[in-house]
This record gives C-alpha cells, structure tokens and sequence, in this order.
C-alpha cells in the first residue's frame, strides 16, 4: 500500500511539473496570450573591452524559451555553461601570440531544471501591455544572486530575427530590451486590444443574445404582474365582473385601431403623401 501510494505522489508529481511547464507559443501577461515561439532560438551577444596588455571579452548567450542546449564536446567541461541554464555568461581574456582562456563561466538565468521564467508587466484596463519583462534567477556569485531582466517591447516594424540590445550588467543584474513583434498579443492590430478570435466573437454573439433574452423576460414578467395586480384591483376594490376586471379596458379596446392609425400615419410619412393644413370632411 505504502509503494502504491508512493507511485501515486511520483505521478501527481510529474503530471503537474508537465503542466506547469513554461510555454513559449501561449506565454500569458496580464491576462493577454503572446507567441513568443519565433524568439525560441539561441542568441549571444558579445562586447570586447581593451584591457592592457589584453583584451576582455564578455559573451551572453540565451534563449527564453527554454535551457541552452550543452556545448559540444569538443568545449572542455570547465569552459562550459552550467546544465539548465537559459542565459550564461562567459568572460575570455585574449592576449596576443597566446591562446585565449575563459576566466568565467556563470549561469545569469536558470539554476534547477524546473525553474522558469516570470513575465511581468503592468496592467493597463482592457489594452494588452506594449511591454513586458522577462525575468529568472540565476546562480549566486560572491554572495550576490545573478539574473536577467529582459524588456520586450511590442513593435511591428522590427523582425523577430533582430538581436536585443544589451543595456548593462550591474550588481548581478543582465539587463536587455528587445524590441520584435513576437512581443505584441495575440490579435493585436496595434490598438492594444484583445485577441479577436472566433470564440470571442462567439462570445459578443452570446452577450447579445442574452441581453435580449433578458429584454423579453422582463417584459413577460412586467406584462403578468400587471395583468394580475389590476384583476385583483378590479376584482376586490372596484368590484367588476366579467371583462370589466380587466385593467384599463377602453384603452385596450382602442389599442388595435391606435396601432392601426400609427401605422397609417408612418405610410403616409415615409410615402410622402402627409398634408399639411385642414382636411376636407
């Protein structure tokens, strides 16, 4: 019993760390879907600073849809980037007439293999956010905890194939805007509005048709009340029999030649036959 039960947690388990699983095509800010799948490639970005008598070069490498895959095995292990990780960092030192040496290897984003991104943005009513960032942790170097906070801007002039600007790493903190229409809603014609699919055009349908669900309901309702309230009134209060307990009977006598007349007069209108003035008798 205790194994079966032990089998069930394991299942439970897996089943909701699959579900949980960060999907790049559905991603979800603010209540908005976006399809960051045409960003679900691996990038780096690299800078060079002169350091007498060598040269420094920083590389980041990253994808936000998920862990980096492992170098090949031609990279000694030491000089590779950490397993899970999503953005890595590398520092190589090149001095002339000698070979290059990585003098740094960090995980800036995704330490454990269940760790995920965070997307975060700030609500703004009913229009999906223009922008949004990316965040995840990363390792933890001198006592100070890594991570990467990328801003994705919404821009349908960009290509997704365009790389994103680094604006600094500081205090353990990469810091990087990348302006692509992958980062626009679903449905977005640059108005900021919802995803107009189908079902939530089934959905408008639907509140239309309760609304006058609703109208005509009322109007039984409203019709029965005063139908019955003024029986009771003619019946208890004015004592009538007969047709005369029904509530305001001439004006009901008089209803079908009133519409009758309405309708004469709206003719007459839209035929362009009203006159004006006195009619003969």
């Amino acid at each position: 019993m205790q194994i079966f039960s032990a089998l069930v947690v394991s299942v439970l388990a897996l089943s909701n760390g699959a579900t949980a699983a960060f999907d790049c095509k559905k991603a979800q800010v603010a209540g908005f879907t976006y399809d960051l799948s045409a960003l679900n490639t691996e990038i780096t970005l690299e800078s060079n600073a002169t350091t007498p008598p060598t040269i420094t070069g920083t590389s980041y490498k990253l994808n936000i849809c998920g862990p980096l895959a492992s170098a090949p095995d031609s990279v000694p292990e030491i000089d590779r980037c950490p397993a899970n990780a999503w953005v890595c960092r590398s520092v190589t030192n090149y001095k002339k007439d000698e070979k290059s040496r990585v003098t740094e290897v960090n995980a800036v984003a995704g330490v454990g293999s269940k760790d995920e991104p965070s997307l975060e943005a700030r609500a703004s009513g009913n229009e999906s956010p223009r922008e949004f960032h990316w965040k995840m942790s990363g390792t933890e170097v001198d006592k100070v905890g890594w991570s990467a906070d990328i801003k994705l801007v919404c821009d349908k002039s960009a290509k997704n194939e365009n790389p994103p600007t680094l604006v600094g790493f500081s205090q353990g903190v990469l810091s990087l805007e990348w302006s692509v229409p992958a980062a626009c809603a679903l449905g977005d014609n640059g108005d900021g509005g919802k995803d107009k699919s189908p079902d939530n055009d089934k959905d408008d349908s639907s509140n239309q048709g309760g609304f006058f669900s609703t109208l005509f309901t009322l109007f039984i309702v409203g019709s029965t009340l005063y139908l019955v309230v003024g029986v009771l009134y003619k019946s208890l209060v004015v004592r009538a029999t007969g047709l005369d307990m029904i509530p305001n009977l001439a004006f009901w006598r008089e209803f079908p030649y009133l519409c009758a007349d309405f309708a004469q007069h709206m003719w007459d209108m839209a035929g362009g036959r009203r006159r004006d003035g006195y009619s003969v008798v």
